[in-house]
């Protein structure tokens, strides 16, 4: 089988969640005999990732990538506002995009083309144009949900006129293009009832990132039992609100309770702006070398995301690890774990502070999370099973 994977950036090295999840795609059916064709969008602002990609991984991906100026521009948003169509998706159109792709879909035959995420989507009718292959949606998150929460937590009142333009500009496209793909690969069963809900009657299947191996060494490092940490890629906004309200309005909580608290601050491209929150009791360590083991040091995951979509691939790796993580239901969205059996959910600050204390005071209490969160990863979470439910649903739109 002969898949072309469209990623809206680049997916290696798998360093966050949706590096990993477009990975676990390439590497899985690779695994399972299928020959992957890569080509990734490259924005500007992370043009250095191409430097990390070794030629192992090109060669047998046929990795192909193409800059994209995807910064946003005044004059460009400014006109924007008299259109009807998102922003942020037109960001991502590129002539430069068109030449490759026009390049690749000539020169070569493919099964399945798989786009993964909203931003490849434009390109739909110039695929059409050129290959008769099955087109199939991978959708990361619902995109407009991201701009919607964003919007209702913002208080500056032009910011939130904005942002809720834009969600509804996001909303009507996303329930719109769904129609124009072949079938629908969702991260989450969320994902998957939010097109059927709006119209959707395709074939369709949730496939979500799967459960790292790596994540049981037979030798597992001795983690720092009172630490608490967060980690996730820092430039994107949810993250940042969230550790933010995290920082403001949770950890204040905590520390009057517990003052011997570690807490880390992990992930990459972290702001300069949290270095200020910077102490004895909080460490901002930014990119961290590997992420597994980072994760397999310390003792209590927090995550505070408060908007967002899709799923937190880092949630499922810190399950794998065995951890105990505390999470807002939104940053739980779309796993299918259950509040004080496999996790522990708080959606105010002082709920989750008073969790977080709960853990630290009763280690019982805590390695019977963790440990029932590990057995739901192997359960729910297994790369192999995913990959190859994959290939079956692939094998619905092509013949041998």
């Amino acid at each position: 089988m002969q898949v072309l994977q469209l990623c809206h950036r680049i997916p290696y090295p798998p360093v966050d969640g949706g590096s990993i999840a477009m990975h676990q795609i390439t590497g899985g059916l690779m695994l399972k005999g299928a020959a992957v064709k890569v080509f990734a969008l490259s924005p500007v602002a992370l043009e250095n990732n191409l430097a990390a990609i070794d030629g192992d991984y090109r060669s047998k991906t046929g990795f192909e990538a193409v800059s994209v100026d995807t910064r946003v521009r005044i004059i460009a948003a400014l006109a924007n506002l008299f259109t009807t169509k998102p922003y942020n998706i037109q960001r991502y159109r590129s002539k430069r995009v068109d030449a490759a792709l026009k390049k690749i879909l000539s020169e070569n035959r493919f099964d399945i083309i798989q786009l993964e995420g909203l931003y490849l989507t434009p390109y739909i009718p110039l695929i059409r144009s050129l290959s008769g292959a099955p087109v199939l949606y991978r959708s990361h998150n619902i995109e407009h949900f991201i701009w919607k929460r964003l919007a209702t937590t913002e208080k500056n009142p032009v910011k939130k006129a904005y942002l809720r333009m834009l969600s509804s500009r996001l909303q009507k496209y996303e329930t719109e293009i769904i129609h124009d793909v072949d079938g629908l690969v969702a991260i989450s069963e969320v994902d998957r009832q939010f097109f059927h809900s709006n119209g959707y009657t395709g074939p369709s299947i949730v496939i979500p990132a799967g459960m790292p191996d790596i994540a049981f060494p037979d030798q597992r490092p001795a983690a720092e039992q009172r630490s608490v940490f967060h980690l996730g890629s820092m430039d994107w906004r949810p993250n940042q609100e969230g550790v933010t309200w995290f920082l403001k309005k949770v950890w204040p909580l905590v520390t009057r309770k517990d003052p011997d608290l570690l807490l880390y601050l992990a992930g990459r491209r972290m702001p300069h702006y949290y270095h200020q929150f910077a102490s004895d009791r909080v460490k901002v360590v930014g990119e961290v070398d590997n992420a597994i083991a980072f994760i397999l040091s310390k003792n209590i995951m927090v995550v505070p995301l408060l908007s967002g979509g899709g799923m937190r691939v880092k949630i499922i790796e810190g399950m794998a690890a065995g951890k105990t993580i505390i999470s807002t239901s939104i940053g739980a969205e779309g796993i299918g774990c259950e509040h004080k059996k496999n996790i522990l959910l708080a959606d105010k600050p002082e709920d989750m502070a008073a969790w977080i204390t709960e853990c630290t005071q009763n280690t019982a209490f805590s390695e019977k999370i963790s440990k029932q969160a590990q057995e739901f990863a192997a359960q729910h979470y297994n790369l192999n099973r995913i990959i190859s439910d994959l290939l079956v649903f692939y094998q619905r739109f092509y013949s041998k």
